[in-house]
């Protein structure tokens, strides 16, 4: 089996004189290719810190109520 062997100039120059369907065809398949890998994986990495931002948003409401409650007993004083 013989290698296809090509520039990347060649390569670019075949790439203009695609139609257009087919080039945004190939921007596609190569945005796919290279970009799209991770998507699970940044899925559950976004799914992961927005857990944690609930969770450390739940811990920042209790201590803001404590506060107030200690603020509002110094006022009471």
């Amino acid at each position: 089996m013989t290698k296809l062997q090509m520039t990347a100039d060649e390569i670019f120059q075949a790439i203009k004189e695609l139609e257009n369907e087919q080039r945004w065809k190939l921007l596609d398949m190569l945005h796919d290719e290279y970009f799209n890998k991770n998507v699970e994986g940044n899925n559950k990495e976004i799914t992961s810190l927005k857990k944690d931002v609930e969770y450390l948003a739940g811990k920042i409401s209790v201590h803001e109520m404590y506060f107030n409650r200690i603020f509002n007993e110094e006022d009471r004083d």
